[in-house]
C-alpha cells in the first residue's frame, strides 16, 4: 500500500505536519510519499491519501482548493483523510483557553473538505494547531490575535498528531485485513 501525504503550506507549520505524518506511517510501515499538493500531479498510484492545508480566513489555501478540484475526477472511491492547521487544533491552540473552545464549537469545516467527503471514500478530518511568529499577521491580524489572547510560538501537538497517524495506519489494516 502507497500513501500520498500532501500538504499546502503558507510558512511552513503545515508542511512540518505532514512531514510528521510521513514519518509515523513510515515508522508503522507504510509507503509514504510526502509532497506539496501543488506538485501532485496525479493520485493514480496512491491507495490512501492523507491531505490538508493551512487554514486562512477560515478556509483551506486557494492552493489546495485548485489542487482538489485538479485532482477531483481521480478521488472517487480512494481513501481520503483530511487535516487542516490553524489558530486552534482539537487538543492545542495559540490563542486562549477562553476562546479555543468557543471557535472549536462554531468554526465551520472548510468547504475543500466538505468537497473531498462528497467526492471520495472520505475516512475522518482533523484540525491541529500550528506555529505562528510575530511577522506572520498583518497589522488588523495581529490586533485581533491578541485580543483572543494569542501567544507567539509552535502549539503543534505532536503526540496528537502521531496518534492520528496511527489511526489512519490502524483503519487501512482493517480494510486489507492485515
Amino acid at each position: 500500500m502507497t500513501t500520498l501525504v500532501s500538504y499546502a503550506t503558507a510558512k511552513g507549520s503545515t508542511r512540518g505536519v505532514a512531514e510528521r505524518i510521513a514519518a509515523q506511517l513510515e515508522s508503522l510501515g507504510e509507503t509514504v510519499v510526502a509532497q506539496s499538493l501543488h506538485a501532485v500531479a496525479s493520485v493514480q498510484e496512491y491507495d490512501t491519501l492523507v491531505v490538508g492545508s493551512a487554514i486562512h480566513s477560515g478556509q483551506w489555501l486557494p492552493e489546495a482548493a485548485d489542487a482538489i478540484a485538479r485532482l477531483r475526477p481521480q478521488l472517487t472511491g480512494r481513501s481520503v483523510w483530511a487535516y487542516s492547521v490553524s489558530s486552534v487544533g482539537v487538543t492545542s491552540t495559540i490563542l486562549s483557553d477562553r476562546v479555543a473552545p468557543y471557535l472549536r464549537r462554531v468554526t465551520p469545516e472548510p468547504r475543500v473538505v466538505q468537497l473531498l467527503r462528497e467526492t471520495a471514500d472520505f475516512r475522518g478530518h482533523r484540525s491541529f494547531a500550528g506555529a505562528i511568529g510575530p511577522g506572520d499577521w498583518s497589522g488588523l491580524g495581529r490586533v485581533l490575535f491578541r485580543l483572543m489572547g494569542g501567544h507567539y510560538g509552535d502549539a503543534r501537538d505532536w503526540t496528537d498528531i502521531d496518534q492520528w497517524a496511527e489511526t489512519i495506519h490502524q483503519r487501512g489494516a482493517q480494510v486489507r485485513g492485515d
